[in-house]
């Protein structure tokens, strides 16, 4: 910590999947934030996003396999935010049946069946209802290669810029340091992003994936109402 400057209260932890944070928050549909409809966020972590969610007037179901990670979320979250925790596989969680004006998924697929998973979460939707998901795929080709080698450059300055904001402001990075003790369950994806997009548009016609940076893809559907 820095001694000649006071302590912030801001949160300036950064990850892979936190960057894409605000991508997913402008998937919300407007008429989910305008009646301050339900959410669903499933392999919630530590229930980061989950919050976010409900820091914007949502009421969340917050799902994950880990009762670690789960009880971490619930340490971790405010009385005031309306996030209902639930630690169970998503196979196995007790959600509302097209009950979700929102539903996200972040990093967290790869660690189960594909194909069902999407199929369940869609599932989930309200008419009308949008899903989000961030997820992995493993390098297969030359265009899996440049883009992992053009996420290098923004990867290593966006790290080295928050870590010196941490320093001067005396701010933890509170994204890993009371994780650590307990870190997230971890899995290395299988399938490739071409084989993901042909699945996506098997079980799910009209969704939209798009390759991102930092070893990362987005889906988006919406629910036809």
């Amino acid at each position: 910590m820095n001694r000649f400057l006071p302590q912030s209260p801001i949160d300036v932890s950064w990850d892979h999947n936190g960057h894409y944070h605000d991508h997913l928050l402008r998937q919300i549909p407007a008429h989910v934030h305008r009646d301050q409809g339900r959410a669903l966020d499933v392999g919630c972590g530590d229930g980061r996003f989950a919050r976010r969610l409900a820091e914007r007037g949502l009421v969340v179901d917050a799902v994950d396999a880990s009762a670690d990670m789960i009880a971490l979320a619930r340490a971790r979250t405010p009385t005031r935010l309306s996030v209902r925790y639930q630690a169970a596989p998503l196979a196995e969680a007790e959600l509302d049946p097209a009950g979700y004006g929102f539903v996200s998924a972040i990093a967290s697929l790869h660690h189960m069946p594909f194909a069902p998973a999407l199929e369940r979460l869609a599932g989930a939707l309200a008419p009308g209802g949008t899903l989000a998901v961030l997820g992995l795929y493993r390098e297969k080709d030359w265009a899996d290669l440049a883009t992992s080698l053009a996420a290098l450059g923004p990867q290593w300055a966006i790290g080295l810029g928050l870590r010196a904001g941490r320093f001067l402001t005396g701010t933890p990075d509170v994204g890993t340091r009371e994780s650590s003790a307990r870190p997230m369950p971890m899995r290395d994806p299988e399938m490739g992003l071409r084989e993901i997009c042909e699945t996506a548009a098997d079980v799910l016609p009209g969704s939209r994936v798009r390759r991102l940076l930092m070893w990362r893809y987005s889906l988006v559907y919406t629910r036809p109402a």
